[in-house]
């Protein structure tokens, strides 16, 4: 199999949300070891770009939950509550970016202003 259609197969299979019975059959008797570790690779991949986690502190709003919705239609988005780095504000994870909009970041951040401008 070529890679692009190894990569359309994880797609779909990310888009489906399961692997059935017969599809998984079918990959361990059709793919190659390599194959299969690049369908992996690619599985990996698309699960990353299609969900969102986000990290906070205490308890998120209704309101909130549903602004993050908006901000990121047809993701699997995960919640994860009082996480450890997250002492105020909430962390946004998705795909390779991150938005950090926690206290401790924005402090860091006016913290390294002021050095810099004295």
């Amino acid at each position: 199999m070529k890679k692009q259609q190894i990569k359309q197969l994880a797609v779909s299979v990310i888009e489906n949300g399961e692997i059935t019975d017969e599809v998984s059959k079918w990959i361990f008797n059709n793919l190659t070891k390599n194959e299969i570790k690049l369908l992996l690779s690619y599985l990996v991949c698309a699960v990353k770009n299609n969900t969102v986690t986000v990290k906070y502190a205490g308890v998120a709003s209704d309101t909130v939950k549903n602004k993050i919705q908006k901000m990121f239609p047809n993701k699997n988005i995960v919640y994860n509550r009082d996480d450890k780095e997250v002492g105020a504000g909430v962390k946004l994870e998705f795909g390779d970016y991150i938005l950090d909009y926690t206290l401790s970041n924005m402090v860091a951040k006016i913290m390294k202003d002021i050095r810099e401008s004295l």
